[in-house]
């Protein structure tokens, strides 16, 4: 009976440890584009598989299909990291409030940023398209 438990245990730990191993394509598509990324950690789902490295200082997740194509991204900065028509166009228009993050998510050929913002009384997420538009996402009262 033991060894049958022994057996079985090792058994999990092996396919635990194969379980988020990218296919080949996927891999090979990760590795092409992102040869110097830290950090890397695969998960694998029905459907796709998701990587989540820091690339250049910068923390990102990736959705690959099964085929190695990217399906999306996100990833995580400094406002100042952001195109130079966005950056200036919320530093003139929020000129009062200090901006501390930005999500990047991209599907296909969209590009959202939800940029991070507070003041002495608020955080505030205004979601920005890639043009510069903004509206505010989400508004929170400080304590």
């Amino acid at each position: 009976m033991k060894k049958i438990i022994i057996l079985l245990v090792a058994c999990v730990v092996t396919g635990t440890a194969f379980a988020y191993d990218p296919n080949a394509r996927v891999l090979k598509a990760f590795k092409e584009t992102f040869s110097a990324a830290e950090n890397i950690h695969w998960q694998e789902y029905t459907d796709y598989y998701s990587v989540s490295f820091s690339y250049s200082g910068i923390r990102s997740k990736i959705q690959y299909d099964m085929e190695g194509n990217i399906l999306g991204s996100t990833r995580y900065y400094q406002p100042t990291l952001l195109p130079l028509h966005i950056y200036t166009k919320l530093k003139n228009s929020h000129s009062s409030k200090e901006l501390f993050g930005v999500t990047e998510v991209t599907v296909g050929d969209d590009v959202v940023y939800f940029v991070k913002m507070q003041d002495a009384r608020n955080w505030i997420t205004l979601k920005v398209d890639a043009s510069g538009n903004s509206s505010v996402y989400e508004k929170y009262r400080k304590g």
